[in-house]
């Protein structure tokens, strides 16, 4: 049974005067890594090449017990941002993101903990699942607040420790527990 966690999350200091409020994931997943007895493998990128590098990296055999693949950045419409980045070069789309990922979304729940990256067509949602063979593709499609979408992350995982697989147990759990606040976040699950 795949248990384990891998985050990458944005270096959210480049942009430290808009984001008055900078909650980093590292003590969610701590919470997570003892409650379940999970894995947790977390790393900070700023750049495409550091992101790159990750991707490849947790491409590996090693990283096979890991279930859940989340991404904490900034984002827009089917898009996440890359701080370190210059300003015309932060932007990467879901389908430059599918273009790098080289394997490492197969079978695995596909999380994007950013403003927006679900928001717009389902049928590109469907393409970025089916082109890189992720289980379930998964975020929110409105400007998140920090504290709620950390919130509804939790609820989200463990849904998806408990269940596994069982998509229609998770979404079912997610809508009992908390749809207010999955509707007032525009959390998706593909």
């Amino acid at each position: 049974m795949k248990t384990g966690i891998i985050c990458l999350e944005t270096e959210w200091e480049h942009t430290i005067k808009q984001n008055r409020l900078s909650l980093h994931t590292r003590s969610l997943l701590g919470f997570l890594e003892k409650s379940w007895g999970c894995k947790v493998t977390y790393r900070r990128v700023a750049t495409k090449g550091e992101l790159q590098y990750y991707l490849r990296r947790f491409a590996t055999s090693e990283y096979n017990d890991y279930s859940i693949f989340y991404l904490s950045f900034h984002g827009g419409t089917h898009s996440i941002f890359l701080e370190g980045e210059k300003k015309t070069e932060k932007k990467l789309t879901l389908k430059e993101l599918a273009d790098m990922a080289k394997g490492v979304f197969t079978d695995r729940f596909v999380h994007f903990s950013s403003c927006r990256t679900l928001l717009g067509s389902d049928k590109e949602l469907e393409e970025f699942k089916n082109d890189t063979g992720a289980l379930y593709l998964s975020g929110y499609t409105t400007k998140v607040d920090s504290i709620l979408s950390a919130i509804n992350d939790i609820a989200y995982f463990d849904q998806i420790l408990r269940h596994q697989t069982k998509k229609a147990l998770i979404a079912s759990a997610m809508e009992k527990y908390y749809n207010g606040l999955s509707q007032k976040l525009g959390f998706k699950i593909f």
